[in-house]
């Protein structure tokens, strides 16, 4: 994240003295059209990005406390997928399990999705990006009774974003996973 944050700032300086050098080369009549064009530009990008969020349901205070107990079902493996990064937080990544979409995720959120035994694979997509294809995403094989937790981030492209899942150990996301007040509840109960 701070890493980030450097970038950022480096990005809004050069911003800045772009503008105002290219505000001396062309007048502040020519620059202000300009400028009144790039925001909006931003506007439409922001919203496009936005509009593509759906509706989700929020899991209630006991199922989000069952399941910060990380207790094992009998016969099944639960996946437990967080989003806890500061950068593109307010779009929502949808996540897949074996192709179809289980849940959406917004930061900071997580699911548990409950899976089968077997082999299953792990994807993510925004809305303003295509369906990732059938091999693409995180190969995971769950065994019954076995916990699993995986980190989701955006990662910036130079065109779009591409999205990353982070296999962890339960203790290491433990503490993460309780600093997040929101459980969303999945559209598929288990894959």
């Amino acid at each position: 994240m701070s890493r980030n944050l450097v970038v950022y700032a480096l990005a809004v300086l050069a911003g800045l003295v772009g503008y105002f050098l290219l505000r001396s080369v062309v007048g502040d009549g020519i620059m202000s059209i300009l400028a009144l064009i790039g925001l909006g530009v931003g506007v439409v990008i922001v919203t496009r990005n936005l509009r593509t969020n759906r509706k989700v349901t929020d899991a209630s205070v006991d199922q989000r406390t069952e399941a910060l107990r990380f207790a094992p079902v009998l016969g099944k493996a639960a996946l437990y997928v967080f989003r806890s990064q500061f950068v593109g937080r307010a779009v929502g990544i949808n996540v897949l399990v074996d192709g179809r979409e289980t849940a959406q995720l917004k930061s900071p959120r997580f699911a548990r999705i409950l899976l089968t035994p077997g082999t299953h694979r792990l994807a993510g997509y925004t809305g303003t990006n295509k369906k990732p294809a059938d091999g693409e995403g995180v190969e995971l094989v769950a065994n019954a009774g076995e916990i699993y937790v995986a980190k989701c981030e955006v990662e910036a492209q130079m065109v779009g974003v591409s999205i990353k899942f982070t296999p962890m150990s339960v203790d290491a996301a433990r503490a993460d996973l309780q600093k997040i007040t929101r459980m969303v509840v999945p559209d598929i109960a288990e894959v």
